[in-house]
């Protein structure tokens, strides 16, 4: 199996692929999230052979309820229905975290769909609270890392980031 790149890309390179993964049926502006293109946001790419198969996003932002500025989410990640289960959506969720343990992160969180909180739990993220329902979207569970700044991978300590 061929190795996939993470590589760092702009806001607007993860709008289709998460429009058809996570909004299919519904106009491509459903895809922009609020900050999106603020200045700490960082939106990575998953590649094989050239193609951009995977895309995820990470924003500083609070757990709703909570003020910790150390404190980031995880939105829009989405891998081509073709490319899943081969550890590509793993490689993706691996870089997001360790760019948040990078950047001082103390918590990691996402509204994770109910039917990949398993994909979640592997990474050490806890369901916090009960499920609930996102219009159009379908049941949910607020997911959360506690981060551990010594669990690094090499990718992100030697700072590889463009694949392109």
């Amino acid at each position: 199996m061929p190795d996939v790149n993470i590589c760092s890309i702009i806001a607007a390179e993860t709008r289709t692929l998460r429009g058809a993964v996570l909004r299919p049926g519904h106009p491509l502006e459903s895809s922009v999230y609020p900050g999106d293109d603020d200045l700490e946001s960082r939106h990575f790419g998953a590649y094989l052979n050239g193609e951009l198969i995977g895309v995820a996003s990470v924003f500083r932002q609070p757990l709703p309820g909570e003020s910790d500025a150390n404190s980031w989410r995880l939105r829009g990640m989405a891998v081509k229905p073709e490319s899943r289960g081969q550890g590509h959506g793993r490689a993706l969720l691996e870089r997001c975290i360790d760019h948040v343990t990078e950047q001082g992160g103390t918590l990691f969180w996402c509204n994770g769909r109910a039917h990949v909180v398993g994909f979640y739990r592997a990474f050490g993220f806890e369901p916090l609270g009960d499920e609930f329902d996102i219009p159009d979207s379908g049941p949910h569970f607020v997911m959360r890392l506690r981060i551990n700044r010594q669990a690094s991978s090499p990718q992100a300590r030697s700072g590889q980031d463009s694949c392109r």
